[in-house]
Order: structure tokens, then sequence, then C-alpha cells
């Protein structure tokens, strides 16, 4: 089985989970980074979107990253004997 996520990357190095749950006050920017962490997990980057910076000299984008079950990472489906 397929999982999904989104995570949003600049140029400084920072990334955060797209839909994760946020303090309203939290700074991502200062939070680790999670890009690293879900590449070592088996994550795959699918596209990248480029987002406008703003008035920031920030560029951001948006990753969408897709981590595969380990039944169709062998090619194949488990029996159901």
């Amino acid at each position: 089985m397929k999982q999904f996520c989104y995570v949003i990357v600049n140029n400084a190095g920072h990334s955060w989970l797209a839909l994760a749950p946020l303090e309203p006050e939290a700074n991502r920017e200062q939070s680790p980074p999670v890009l690293p962490g879900l590449l070592q997990d088996g994550w795959l980057p699918v596209r990248e979107t480029p987002m406008g910076g703003g008035t920031s000299q920030l560029a951001h984008s948006l990753i969408l990253m897709e981590k595969t079950g380990k039944a169709q990472a062998n090619g194949r489906k488990k029996s159901k004997a």
C-alpha cells in the first residue's frame, strides 16, 4: 500500500510537513528539518512544485513524498493462504 505526504522545504535547508498540526506561534523554520528523516525512513520524492517566496528572501518548494509498503516493494502481493 502506498502512503503520501507533503513537505515544504526552503533554500535555507528547513523543512516541515505541510499538513502537520502546529501551534499558531510555532516557528517552523526553527524546528529540526523533517525531510532527512523521511528519506531515511524510505520515503521518496515524487514531485516538486516551486512556490513563491513572497517578500521573503527564502524560496520554498512543495514536495510530494511517497512510501511504498513492503508487499509492493517486492513486486508481490501477500497471499491469503
